[in-house]
């Protein structure tokens, strides 16, 4: 974004009539399309949405990162697009009107205009909103979906406050994948840690901010692993879970790096080690190949030695 006022002036020297003609035939309909006011909105828009999403990827892949660790993340997340809704899509409104006027981009709509039939004591013809409550209206509904979208996949439940109806419904999803339990054992146990808790002096209203760690240290210290063997096999899945499987999916065009060469005339194969070498050249610097190679030297060689 902040290159932009460049990234116009590169194409608008490629549209000179002295360029040959693929080079002015795209230069100009990219000039085209990016001196707009609706893409400088989104622009805008998405730079400072993509900057958090960014960040809370590149949590996510942290080596040994906990289940519980990325729900606080992605609640942070969450909180970002509520907190902020209003001022990022102001932010993008004025960013693109400002950026239109020292610019001398036009802010009218592009395309044919909607013309609707007027009643009588109407003065406006046109149907529809102006181009920039437009925008509010199509960046507010983007931010509205991805909320919802991320509280519906990441929504906590209390293992106290939840309902029968909700234990119900949430258990059989973790008892497909992991068969060392079954549901009735699971919902019978949480009613006894309820009254465990109960009996502890423990109050829902205080349990309810408990982590799963916290639950799991409360049954290990008070030897109730054996009263709820499949609730407490339930915790320590869940914060011993892997979330980080590869820290290679962030740098997924670190084949742009890699000279076109290697890229057109190597296998797959070995292409896809050569990005992981170059996605993981921290490690693997500190590999000695020399003795590797050796070896391979060695059982390459057509002279064996006798």
């Amino acid at each position: 974004m902040a290159n932009f006022e460049k990234l116009t002036s590169a194409l608008d020297k490629l549209s000179n009539p002295k360029e040959n003609v693929d080079t002015r035939g795209p230069a100009q309909m990219l000039l085209s399309a990016v001196c707009d006011f609706s893409f400088l909105c989104y622009l805008s828009f998405w730079c400072e949405v993509l900057e958090e999403v960014n960040i809370t990827q590149k949590y996510l892949q942290t080596v040994g990162l906990t289940l519980e660790k990325c729900i606080v993340k992605l609640q942070g997340l969450k909180a970002f697009l509520a907190d902020q809704h209003s001022e990022i899509v102001e932010k993008a409104i004025g960013y693109s009107t400002t950026t239109c006027k020292e610019m001398d981009i036009s802010m009218e709509r592009r395309g044919r205009v909607k013309l609707r039939k007027t009643l009588p004591g109407e003065k406006a013809n046109d149907a529809g909103l102006t181009l920039p409550e437009e925008m509010k209206r199509a960046m507010f509904e983007c931010l509205d979906h991805f909320h919802h979208e991320l509280e519906i996949r990441s929504q906590p439940n209390s293992l106290v406050m939840a309902t029968e109806k909700d234990i119900r419904n949430y258990t059989p999803k973790m008892t497909e994948i992991f068969d060392e339990f079954s549901n009735e054992d699971i919902f019978s146990e949480i009613e006894r840690l309820r009254r465990h808790l109960e009996a502890a002096k423990i109050s829902a209203e205080e349990a309810k901010k408990w982590t799963a760690l916290q639950f799991l240290v409360f049954i290990v210290k008070w030897d109730y692993c054996e009263s709820l063997p499949n609730l407490s096999l339930c915790l320590r899945f869940f914060l011993t879970l892997c979330v980080s499987i590869a820290s290679c999916e962030r740098s997924f065009s670190k084949l742009k790096l890699i000279k076109n060469l290697f890229r057109l005339t190597m296998s797959e194969t070995r292409l896809t080690n050569l990005a992981i070498l170059s996605i993981e050249h921290e490690y693997a610097r500190k590999i000695g190949f020399d003795e590797v190679i050796d070896k391979f030297a060695e059982m390459k060689a057509r002279r064996q030695r006798m």
